[in-house]
């Protein structure tokens, strides 16, 4: 009898993961350890030879759904609505979850690290307190490349990699995030309906990724902690200090897999936009620029906290590819 599309699919899954993880393709747990810990200061950036080239997207065609403000909060990076906005993101992938999983990281705290210059998302423990933790350079980071990434599809234009370009010749340890120079964007696309609504669309599933890997190292049982208690001011401070550890790629790789999986059930709950893989993409594509733009340098601690985006965009894919094959159930995480 011929196989069917969702053995096929699975097969192909498996042996794509088992080559990629190599030993992690075996059942044993791996001992607990703290995942993507800030960084302590980074290097200098050195100057890049040229902007990253790209490919420009299809033209939008997105209806316009979002009203259209001079003081957009994702054009200006405000910093007070992208943390509400991550919350909210948060919230929607803890429902989005089976109820075995939900029960393990409901109520989870999400922790902003507003160090100046720090990029970086990380899932920790304080005692026996879980918490997670994005930093606001990376939500900024987020929202310019959202607004980009949809100025792009709407213009035909390269804005994303001029923007790390940006990032990659100006950023400096503990110093807020260079700006864009004046004039780098035109108002008449940057505030066009259609844009904007795109822009949020791009924002919404960068943090779905971001937030639903890291949400997986606690209920794929990566991190000591178990108990969900309330942190106190003393334990809020032991979230945002510590040792950076080497990463565990394996488990690094399952977090990815099943971020993935929850963005795009969660996407599927929307009745406005269903989230793809695009946002992660998205994602890789900064990190790697940044790679080549400064290959001697280690800018973020994001870099130092998680494999490096060549070896993680062909996963995300993979991954999303499985996921839209078994009808949104996914690939069973291998070693759990």
């Amino acid at each position: 009898m011929a196989a069917s599309g969702f053995d096929r699919a699975l097969g192909v899954a498996l042996s794509f993961f088992c080559v990629v993880l190599g030993s992690g393709c075996a059942r044993e747990r791996s001992q607990p350890v703290y995942y993507g810990q800030p960084a302590p200061g980074g290097t200098a950036v050195g100057q890049p030879a040229t902007a990253q080239p790209g490919v420009p997207a299809p033209v939008a065609t997105v209806a316009p759904t979002v009203a259209v403000s001079a003081n957009d909060p994702v054009i200006h990076h405000d910093i007070a609505f992208l943390r509400g906005r991550a919350q909210q993101v948060l919230n929607e992938l803890v429902a989005a979850l089976p109820a075995q999983q939900q029960s393990r990281v409901n109520g989870i705290p999400l922790v902003v690290d507003a160090t100046p210059g720090e990029v970086n998302a990380f899932a920790s423990c304080s005692g026996s307190s879980p918490a997670m933790a994005i930093s606001d350079g990376l939500l900024q980071i987020q929202s310019q490349l959202a607004r980009f990434r949809a100025y792009d599809e709407l213009a035909g234009t390269n804005k994303v990699g001029e923007y790390i370009g940006v990032i990659a010749r100006s950023a400096r340890p503990k110093q807020p995030l260079p700006e864009v120079p004046a004039g780098f964007a035109d108002p008449r696309i940057d505030f066009d309906a259609r844009k904007v609504t795109r822009q949020y669309q791009v924002l919404d599933e960068q943090l779905a990724f971001v937030m639903g890997h890291e949400l997986g190292h606690h209920y794929l049982g990566h991190l000591p902690c178990t108990a969900l208690s309330p942190l106190n001011l003393a334990q809020l401070g032991a979230v945002l200090a510590g040792a950076v550890p080497a990463f565990n790629q394996p488990n690094e790789v399952a977090a990815d897999m099943v971020g993935i999986n929850n963005t795009l059930t969660l996407g599927s709950r929307r009745a406005d936009y269903r989230l793809t893989e695009g946002g992660a993409l998205l994602t890789m594509q900064f990190f790697s620029g940044l790679d080549q733009l400064t290959p001697n340098d280690i800018l973020f601690g994001f870099e130092r906290s998680h494999p490096p985006p060549q070896l993680r965009t062909p996963i995300i894919q993979q991954t999303a590819a499985t996921w839209r094959a078994t009808g949104g159930v996914g690939l069973p995480i291998l070693g759990f």
